[in-house]
């Protein structure tokens, strides 16, 4: 190599060495920064937005309120996590990519006055930000500069969605302030008249004494639990004004249902619904109003529905009642074949059929498995009226199925014949359980997994997942118990 060819790559060398380290001191020659001053959530008193959008959120006590500037004396509580979401988005602004200084340059990227969206945000009585942002940039980011500054900025964050929202987008949709855990009693009152009350101690809940309740009547502590959280969380699709949350419009001045939950401190929250709407087709709304709030909302028709309970809806009808850990021995029974499993210490052992099928391996967690769905199972609805156990056959069960706990109790299921009245052309079976006098229905899939008998209790190859069977009947389980489940039969046969 020739000399100079020599000398001029180490001159190259030497200069890159040197604009790295410049580069890792973040040291800038001629190169614009943006530096924003750090905020305080507790310090910021105001968000101002203008141009593209006409928004001001100020701090009023513990809370935030919205305003249109064109209409200051009608103000909207605000989400007040919104507004957190800014001063965090502002915080993430750093050292973003200068674009440009040209003036003449800020229409091209709608930094102008004429499309810019200027945030402004006071902290601790003064301006602490003035920017301004425009269109969306090609990193896919957001072009932002100061206020009174020509530098140009590409910035990659969250912080142009978090702000460029109308009014009605930073209202507060949440209607209540409540934690489902703190909440001790229920009072559900129904535009019948008719009232029902729910108290919760020690972490369950009950009836109210003296409540009336039909003949085997099993009360759900789960479904209780269920209509707290609901009520917690209860967020609203949108907002009603003027005439259209006129009384007469939404039906809250007549006759209405309402659930009304008290606290631990004995403080109350009141929600009163309007009109169900007649058809069940669109998307259709409900009103709401809190008591002592003046506002309106408008609920999911589903959401409503959800808080429009009566007796019946707390009804458990689990099919079994057992703890799974203190069962000791599991029968099921279905096509003339029995599988019985034994608990002998902390394991369980197959006791039938005394002859396994070829190829057959017991995985004894399959047992603990069927024992937590079966403990879960639930009736798809009561059977009204007398039947008789011949006319649903659970006289001669098409399946049965003994649970054996510690002491010796036995808790038993018995499946029978078709159950007519499905809704959605679904196959349904009679069923009779121990817990009470009762008759259920359920669906299909539980007759067809429990016919799996000794199956069930089969180790499945790795690392393909050969359940698909052992998947049947979760249709009939709550979702949520659904998902757990799920999750567990995964991981016992190791798919994922």
């Amino acid at each position: 190599m020739k000399k100079g060819t020599l000398i001029a790559l180490g001159a190259f060398v030497v200069l890159l060495v040197l604009v790295l380290a410049t580069r890792e001191r973040q040291v800038s020659v001629g190169v614009r920064k943006l530096e924003l001053p750090k905020l305080d959530k507790a310090q910021v008193t105001a968000l101002e937005l203008t141009g593209a959008r006409n928004v001001t959120l100020r701090k009023e006590g513990e809370g935030w309120t919205v305003v249109d500037p064109g209409k200051p004396d009608t103000k909207y509580p605000a989400d007040e996590r919104l507004v957190t979401s800014v001063i965090e988005a502002l915080g993430e602004v750093k050292n973003p990519d200068f674009v440009t200084d040209r003036a003449g340059k800020q229409a091209e990227f709608e930094l102008d006055d004429a499309k810019g969206l200027k945030l402004k945000v006071t902290q601790g009585g003064g301006t602490a930000v003035e920017l301004v942002l425009g269109k969306s940039a090609r990193n896919g980011g957001v072009y932002l500069r100061k206020a009174g500054s020509d530098d140009v900025f590409a910035h990659r964050g969250r912080l142009d969605w978090t702000v460029r929202k109308e009014l009605e987008d930073w209202r507060r949709r949440q209607l209540v302030t409540l934690e489902a855990e703190k909440i001790s009693q229920l009072i559900l009152r129904s535009k019948e008249g008719e009232s029902l009350t729910l108290k919760k101690a020690s972490g369950e809940w009950s009836l109210a004494e003296g409540t009336q309740t039909p003949a085997g009547f099993r009360f759900s502590s789960q479904a209780a639990q269920q209509l707290a959280q609901q009520l917690a969380s209860l967020t609203a699709q949108d907002f009603l004004e003027g005439e259209a949350a006129a009384d007469s419009a939404t039906g809250l001045g007549e006759a209405h249902d309402s659930v009304e939950a008290q606290r631990e401190d004995g403080k109350k929250v009141v929600v009163h619904l309007g009109r169900q709407p007649e058809s069940k087709e669109g998307a259709a709304t409900v009103a709401a109003r809190v008591e002592g709030d003046a506002q309106v909302y408008q609920l999911p028709r589903y959401t409503a529905s959800q808080l429009r309970k009566r007796l019946v809806d707390f009804r458990d009808t689990s099919l079994f009642g057992f703890e799974p850990l203190k069962v000791t021995k599991l029968k099921v029974q279905a096509g003339g074949k029995t599988a019985v499993a034994v608990k002998e210490g902390a394991s369980w052992k197959l006791t039938e059929p005394a002859k396994l099928p070829d190829g057959f391996e017991f995985d004894p967690s399959q047992v603990d498995t069927q024992l937590t769905w079966l403990r879960s199972l639930r009736g798809n609805r009561l059977i009204e009226g007398q039947v008789t156990e011949a006319q649903a056959g659970v006289a001669s069960p098409a399946v049965l199925v003994e649970v054996t706990v510690e002491g010796g109790a036995v808790q038993t299921l018995r499946l029978g014949k078709e159950a007519p009245g499905a809704a959605n052309g679904a196959k349904e079976l009679y069923a009779r359980t121990t817990l009470d006098s009762l008759t259920y229905a359920v669906g299909e899939g539980v007759r067809n997994r429990l016919a799996q008998g000794v199956e069930l209790f089969k180790r499945h190859p790795q690392p393909g997942f050969a359940g698909g069977g052992q998947m049947q009947g979760l249709e009939s389980l709550p979702p949520e118990v659904r998902r757990q489940l799920e999750a567990q039969l995964r991981a016992n046969t190791g798919h994922p």
